[in-house]
């Protein structure tokens, strides 16, 4: 399993840093669409849409409240803070109740809503972040950090791993793996913030802070997947990555990092004094 994951991250890092750097915008935004309507699609499996035509038609309106928005800024940050609002709740849920089935967000109406403010501000918010100033290493960034924190916690939890994280939602994961993923998104906020930001002080601070919060909520992102799997009862959103499952097991962290990410960056570009 070990060796599909590294073999299959082989590909797509090198992919996915290709298509940040190299291609246009909209060319981004179709790459990022495809892969967004594929994820759309296991989340109506692991919702329990009945009916092919009922799923067809989720996905058809998830791919159009994709294109409307992804190149219009107005909708951006009302997104993104329904998204930031979304995952509070998550949290709120995934603390009050150990059953996976109850809660609003394991209700019809709750995986419908949850799909869009899940999956929507992956699509969105790369598109955003490139657009900006420096978007492509921001860009880059975020993604680097969530995979570390992600590599990090792998390890650090099969080699230290003692304290269950959430035992009735996911057994394998431990504090000691996410305190291994933070180790190492600091070494990258420090490292990134340093030498490519060139941030000192006050800034540096902010930058450290963001950092890790990020990598910390992603794993809110992996515990919320884990727990509608579950209730589910698969163990999988899909097959379509070899070691990794679907493509959802493969974007969960980054679903709950990236408008967090996103809406800190942007406010405090504005109130601020980075680029």
């Amino acid at each position: 399993m070990l060796k599909l994951r590294i073999l299959s991250s082989m590909v797509l890092v090198p992919l996915i840093v290709w298509v940040v750097i190299g291609w246009p915008l909209y060319g981004m935004a179709i790459f990022l669409g495809v892969f967004t309507l594929l994820a759309g699609w296991e989340w109506t499996r692991l919702a329990g849409f009945q009916t092919q035509f009922g799923r067809l038609v989720y996905v058809a309106l998830l791919g159009l409240a994709g294109a409307m928005l992804w190149n219009d800024p107005v909708w951006v940050r009302p997104l993104l803070a329904l998204a930031v609002s979304f995952w509070i709740w998550a949290l709120i849920e995934l603390i009050s109740y150990e059953d996976a089935r109850s809660g609003f967000l394991a209700s019809m109406p709750g995986k419908w809503i949850g799909g869009f403010l899940v999956l929507l501000p992956a699509w969105i918010v790369p598109l955003t972040l490139r657009g900006l100033p420096h978007g492509e290493w921001l860009v880059l960034y975020l993604m680097f950090l969530v995979w570390g924190a992600d590599t990090g916690a792998y390890f650090a939890g099969h080699r230290f791993g003692r304290h269950k994280l959430a035992p009735t939602i996911s057994p394998g994961k431990t504090w000691e793996g996410v305190a291994g993923g933070l180790v190492v998104v600091l070494i990258l906020a420090v490292l990134t913030g340093y030498l490519g930001w060139q941030f000192r002080t006050v800034d540096m601070a902010i930058w450290i802070l963001l950092s890790l919060a990020t990598g910390f909520i992603s794993v809110l992102g992996d515990l919320f997947e884990s727990r509608i799997k579950r209730a589910a009862g698969v163990k999988d959103s899909g097959v379509l990555i070899p070691g990794h499952g679907g493509i959802l097991d493969r974007i969960d962290a980054f679903t709950a990092a990236a408008p967090v990410f996103a809406l800190a960056w942007l406010i405090w570009q504005v109130t601020g004094t980075i680029a």
